[in-house]
């Protein structure tokens, strides 16, 4: 089915939805699914590829589905899948719209099954394992992060589809092209000297244009709302939010709004006053970073706007730097690299060993050794993946686990304390306290007269 990305993206924006679970499936080849050959499926499902090849029917429809695709199947259809010879391994994602699967009748997309084209992308698919990562957490927020990072997933998700229908527009550096550009680009802003002229936020309505036979200064264009066609010396490009345009000195430029809605975007001028020697490779005169909509980025360059008309030498000193963080975000989430699976891989093998020594003595400096990096890594990455310090997780898998016991069991408090690492009753009395708001003897006197 032929499908209007901006359709599908704004359905999927508009209809609340509730998610009933996200699953990894590691399908061995030649493997063929018979669960739903016969029993139509319960829920809508988002299944992501993210290595091998498999063959999917639906309802009578086939579509080949490889690394870097996505297929949309609805509630009430019937659905096969053949693996080919090579094993797959992909994330499902299964919900429901929260008025119930009667709402689909009424939607266009929902209610069908489709293809998306997001391509490869290692921030798509850390999203993804992440996703599926926190799914499986029994945290008392857990629930809450799903839904949020599903969000995220679908953004980001729409907007590499954009990326790969939209090829075709302007000079697109490709993937290995804008790894180089990334590199290029610090190397530049590293070795010159070059000073922040001004920042700029402007709305543009639809049927306006904004024209310049010769830009006055170079600058980046940060979109963060609606949707443009910007023509450079006769390139053009499609801006959508989470994705910024630098243009020099001297080009022609175009601006057209496109759509209903008005573009509003943030441009950050600069002048460089010293250009180092030449010896590494240059970057082009204009082009497109794709950072994907980054709310560090949109902070940072939100200070930078702020700052900019506040006059004096310090405050120069405070924009340049902010200039250098807001460059160095861009960078980083534009360049592309495996470090996120990697990493990921790290932290769910943590999580494994807590689930199975949590009842031992566990150190941060442990937990970093055994999986080769340092604390301060994984800390870092333990709270951006899962959303709390490693050791806090520790404590609330201890806490889960022992009210488990405390509601299920009759086993002394004592014992329980033990057998999830804390030797001494009176302190596991205090920090259950702390995280639950109540003492573990309350919280047995609730299910059952306490026998301690």
């Amino acid at each position: 089915m032929n499908v209007n990305l901006k359709r599908v993206e704004k359905e999927f924006a508009q209809v609340p939805m509730t998610v009933y679970g996200v699953h990894l499936l590691v399908l061995q080849p030649a493997t063929v699914t018979h669960e739903h050959r016969e029993r139509a499926t319960e829920h809508c499902g988002l299944i992501f590829a993210l290595r091998g090849e498999v063959s999917i029917r639906v309802n009578g429809a086939r579509y080949r589905l490889t690394a870097g695709q996505a297929i949309h199947c609805s509630y009430g259809q019937y659905v096969e899948m053949n693996v080919g010879a090579e094993e797959f391994e992909g994330i499902l994602v299964q919900y429901l719209p929260d008025e119930g699967p009667g709402l689909l009748a009424g939607l266009q997309y929902m209610s069908r099954s489709f293809s998306l084209q997001p391509g490869i992308d290692e921030g798509l698919f850390e999203l993804l394992r992440t996703l599926c990562l926190i799914s499986r957490q029994r945290m008392p927020d857990a629930a809450f992060r799903v839904k949020p990072l599903l969000e995220r997933v679908l953004r980001a998700c729409f907007h590499l589809c954009r990326r790969e229908s939209k090829r075709s527009y302007g000079a697109d550096v490709g993937r290995v092209g804008e790894d180089r550009l990334v590199h290029a680009l610090a190397d530049f802003f590293n070795r010159s000297a070059f000073l922040v002229e001004d920042v700029i936020r402007l709305a543009v309505r639809p049927g306006q244009t904004i024209a310049h036979g010769s830009l006055p200064k170079s600058g980046f264009l940060f979109a963060f709302e609606g949707e443009a066609s910007i023509a450079l010396d006769g390139t053009e490009y499609r801006l959508h939010p989470g994705e910024v345009c630098h243009g020099s000195e001297g080009e022609r430029l175009v601006l057209t709004p496109c759509g209903e809605d008005r573009f509003e975007y943030v441009l950050i001028h600069y002048r460089v006053c010293y250009w180092p020697e030449r010896d590494g490779e240059a970057f082009p005169r204009h082009f497109v970073l794709c950072p994907g909509e980054r709310p560090r980025i949109a902070e940072l360059v939100e200070q930078l706007h702020q700052i900019a008309v506040i006059p004096g030498k310090l405050t120069a000193f405070r924009k340049k730097e902010l200039f250098m963080s807001v460059l160095y975000e861009l960078l980083s989430a534009s360049q592309h690299s495996s470090w996120g699976a990697s990493h990921l891989e790290a932290i769910e093998r943590t999580i494994l060993y807590i689930h199975a020594h949590y009842a031992e003595p566990l150190s941060l400096d442990q937990l970093a050794r055994l999986q080769g990096i340092t604390v301060r890594q994984l800390s870092y990455w333990f709270y951006k993946i899962i959303g709390i310090r490693p050791i806090d997780y520790v404590i609330q898998y201890r806490i889960n686990k022992a009210s488990e016991m405390l509601t299920m069991s009759h086993t002394p408090i004592g014992e329980i304390a033990a057998s999830v690492g804390y030797d001494d009753p009176q302190y596991f009395s205090r920090v259950y306290r702390r995280h639950t708001g109540l003492s573990p003897r309350e919280a047995r006197s609730k299910s059952h007269p306490a026998r301690d």
